[in-house]
């Protein structure tokens, strides 16, 4: 019953670290084991995360080759044991950060008939066996191109603001930075009812869906010195320095 019927996958394999990923074939599991998921990935995204584990920036990888990727949407094509949180034919959010469901143990691929290393989630792969815990069902008319972002940059946005920074209503914040994490750290800010929320960034387009998403005001500190407008715009709003400053671009 948990053979797996898909006995392939194409994916995208970190075999040197700062080297281009190799796109081969690889093989999955004969069987799901308990807790675990087969999923046919639709789309995946790549955040600051996995570049910097391409180039190995923590030190020396002692795994590869391995898979990467840890934020993608997919539908589920078969359930291991236990699994009782999502079902065939559900469409699924995949995350790094645990939800609902059974932690599992990764899965077992092999790659030219070695063991190809891979953790609890992977998504640079069309065909993907994931943990129970690392996935999230969304209804199934949600539009898929923008699903990924659901897998790590809004929660981990929202989770700066509300969680780490543990902002209240009527907290003033200035957020450096407003990429895809920091774009939903201001729309983090507003529904939390903070203010003024400053965002800044070196690019114009940014901060104009910034200002779009929430931000009350805006600095481009590639023309001005970022500082000085920020501490400009605290004193007008009669507030000697900012509650709750988050760095989001290093």
């Amino acid at each position: 019953m948990y053979e797996i019927e898909q006995r392939t996958a194409r994916a995208a394999i970190l075999v040197q670290s700062r080297q281009p990923l190799v796109v081969d074939t690889i093989t999955l599991p004969e069987r799901l084991d308990y807790g675990q998921v087969l999923t046919r990935i639709f789309y995946s995204g790549i955040c600051g995360s996995q570049l910097g584990e391409i180039d190995a920036r923590k030190g020396e990888d002692h795994y590869l080759p391995h898979l990467l990727g840890h934020e993608a949407v997919a539908e589920v094509v078969q359930c291991g044991p236990g699994v009782r949180h999502v079902a065939p034919g559900d469409r699924v959010v995949l995350h790094w950060r645990k939800g609902l469901g059974i932690e599992a143990q990764p899965p077992v691929y092999s790659w030219q008939g070695k063991k190809l290393n891979a953790g609890w989630i992977t998504t640079f792969n069309d065909y993907a066996v994931i943990s129970e815990n690392r996935m999230t069902p969304v209804p199934g008319d949600a539009p898929l191109q923008i699903l990924p972002l659901f897998g790590c940059a809004l929660t981990t946005g929202f989770g700066a603001v509300i969680n780490d920074a543990g902002l209240r209503p009527g907290d003033s914040i200035v957020i450096l930075g407003a990429g895809g994490v920091g774009l939903n750290m201001v729309q983090a800010a507003q529904l939390g009812g903070a203010f003024p929320i400053i965002a800044v960034d070196l690019y114009d387009n940014r901060l104009d869906l910034a200002k779009r998403l929430g931000a009350t005001h805006i600095v481009n500190s590639a023309k001005t010195d970022a500082r000085e407008a920020v501490m400009a715009i605290l004193r007008e709003a009669g507030l000697p320095g900012a509650d709750i400053c988050i760095d989001n671009t290093g």
